[in-house]
C-alpha cells in the first residue's frame, strides 16, 4: 500500500518503508537515478510480502564521491540525515510502530545511522556489489531495460577502492564504472533482484 493512497489507512502492524537512493553517474550506460531504482522495486516487493505502506523516496543521497562526474547531485550527511530523520519522526508521530529504510547507495549508510529507522542496506546483501557492473547493469536490464544504453556496454579499466574509503570515483574509473557491465544479461538480474528481495526481508 502506498502511505499517500489514505491517510486513514492502517496497514498490518504500522510499519512504513521509506526508500533512500542517489543521484549519480552510473557510467555511459545507467541512468543517474540507478540506485534509487533498485531501492524502489525491492522496496515495493517487500511491501507486497509483508503488508507494510511505502512511503516517499529519497532519490538524491550522499555522493560526493561522484561529483567529477556531470549529473551527479550530492547533499551532505547531515543534510541527508536531518531529512530522513524528520520523516522517520513524522511517521512515529502518526502511529507507525517501527520505520524502515530501504537503502540503495553505499554513500548513505552512515548518515541513515542516526535516523532512528531500521536500514536495510542493498549494497551489504549482495556480494560481490559493484558499480555499474554486472550486477547493477543486469538489475537495471531487468527491471527497467529502456534505460540501459547497450551500445555504450563494454569493458573499463578500474580498481577497486582499498581499505582508506572512497573518496573520489575518478580515482578508480576513469569512466565511473567498477565492474563488468560486458558480463550483465537480464536472466542475471531477475535472479539477483530475487535474492535481494530475499536478504533484505531476512532482516526484518
Amino acid at each position: 500500500m502506498r502511505l499517500s493512497d489514505s491517510v486513514s489507512a492502517k496497514p498490518k502492524e504500522k510499519v512504513a518503508i521509506l526508500i533512500a537512493g542517489s543521484f549519480e553517474q552510473h557510467g555511459p550506460h545507467l541512468p543517474l537515478s540507478t540506485d534509487t531504482i533498485i531501492a524502489e522495486a525491492v522496496a515495493w516487493k517487500m511491501a507486497e510480502k509483508t503488508g507494510a505502506a511505502v512511503g516517499p523516496t529519497f532519490p538524491v543521497g550522499v555522493s560526493p564521491e561522484h561529483m567529477g562526474f556531470p549529473g551527479t547531485i550530492t547533499l551532505t550527511e547531515e543534510t541527508f540525515r536531518r531529512a530522513v530523520s524528520e520523516a522517520v519522526a513524522s511517521l512515529r508521530t502518526h502511529g507507525f510502530k517501527e520505520v524502515i529504510v530501504v537503502n540503495g547507495h553505499g554513500g548513505n549508510i552512515k548518515a541513515l545511522a542516526g535516523t532512528g529507522a531500521k536500514t536495510v542496506n542493498l549494497t551489504s546483501l549482495l556480494k560481490p556489489y559493484d558499480h555499474a557492473g554486472e550486477v547493477e547493469t543486469s538489475l537495471i536490464m531487468h527491471l527497467r531495460p529502456e534505460l540501459v544504453k547497450p551500445g555504450e556496454i563494454r569493458k573499463h579499466e578500474f580498481k577497486w577502492p582499498g581499505k582508506g574509503g572512497w573518496k573520489d570515483t575518478r580515482d578508480y574509473s576513469a569512466s565511473g564504472v567498477l565492474g563488468d557491465p560486458t558480463a550483465a544479461t537480464p536472466e542475471k538480474g531477475r535472479a539477483y533482484f530475487e535474492r535481494l528481495v530475499s536478504a533484505a526481508l531476512d532482516q526484518l
